[in-house]
């Protein structure tokens, strides 16, 4: 009698939409520059009024940010000098697990010392396993249960690996069965899937239309649904522009709906100021029962990112 109960409950549950992936968020980070960093500086009121807004908006989960200056909004004093925490930062499913951050597009003295600063950050707060394997963390879509999704950016960081070993190294590190490899976008130094596709449940994902690269859609569903033939896909338009593009070598990310954040009970989706933005957020809101809060990150995004990119959600499971 249980089992017919929990049987029709669970039938009722996904007829609401309610298969959703439970991603347990109980901290939200992001990280703040240096006011005197010259690269980040003409952002800095930008970066403060995202995570004003963000915090203001959060009902659920501690936000704070890492920095070492006095900041309206909540902190942690602590010094991280780069606002991308999610690709430095550990990979998170069952387990969490800290791959190697050293990116083609950064310089190694870069990537060495953010690497050991942010280790620096987690010793003695969290449980954590190490991987040697060159991956960031923008680079993982993870389903909730047994699949992973990464660009083969991974192939290519990761030379003196096979692919099979490769394979084999995040199914261990990560405890998932399928890992799927997609084509990165054409242009995009960074490869990461973040601004590619999103999982709204295990056999189901939001996938940009990638309408600026006629053909690319179609190359990654079949990419996909090679490994996982079950998979549905909802397409997220998208409004892409590099008209304000800050940085030459790195593109902006403005009009990518699908970097958006997913919490116990929230989805941080974001907005640019164009014409998509709201035909957008109704799409995801008519496939989740989470509240869906915009967030404004028109400035951030030409930078190369957005919201998923600007923060890293952990569970308190991995407190030590």
């Amino acid at each position: 009698m249980t089992k017919t109960i929990i049987t029709a409950f669970l039938c009722f549950a996904t007829l609401l939409g309610m298969d959703t992936i439970n991603i347990q968020a109980d901290t939200i980070y992001t990280s703040q520059p240096d006011s005197e960093d010259k690269y980040y500086q003409p952002f800095e009121d930008s970066f403060n009024q995202f995570n004003e807004d963000l915090q203001l908006n959060s009902n659920e989960n501690t936000i704070t940010s890492l920095s070492m200056e006095p900041k309206k909004f909540n902190t942690v004093n602590y010094y991280y000098p780069d606002i991308w925490i999610r690709d430095v930062a550990p990979v998170i499913t069952t387990r969490m697990v800290k791959f190697d951050y050293s990116p083609s597009y950064l310089k190694k003295s870069d990537s060495r010392y953010l690497n050991r600063q942010f280790k620096k950050f987690l010793r003695g707060r969290y449980n954590y396993s190490n991987s040697k394997l060159k991956l960031d963390g923008g680079n993982v879509q993870w389903n909730g249960s047994d699949t992973v999704v990464v660009t083969k950016q991974i192939l290519t960081d990761n030379s003196k690996w096979s692919k099979k070993e490769i394979i084999a190294e995040l199914k261990y590190q990560l405890k998932v069965k399928h890992v799927i490899i997609i084509s990165k976008e054409p242009g995009d130094v960074l490869g990461h899937s973040d601004g590619m596709v999103k999982f709204i449940s295990a056999r189901k994902m939001y996938i940009n239309d990638f309408s600026y690269e006629p053909g690319f859609l179609k190359k990654i569903k079949n990419q996909i649904l090679s490994i996982e033939p079950k998979m549905k896909f909802v397409v997220l338009p998208s409004s892409y522009t590099d008209k304000g593009q800050y940085d030459k070598k790195i593109a902006s990310a403005r009009g990518l709906y699908i970097n958006m954040l997913e919490t116990t009970s929230t989805i941080y989706f974001p907005q640019y100021g164009l014409k998509n933005d709201m035909r957008a957020m109704k799409i995801v809101q008519s496939n989740t029962n989470k509240k869906v809060v915009p967030v404004d990150v028109s400035e951030i995004s030409t930078l190369g990112g957005s919201v998923h990119c600007l923060t890293w959600e952990v569970p308190n499971k991995f407190n030590k």
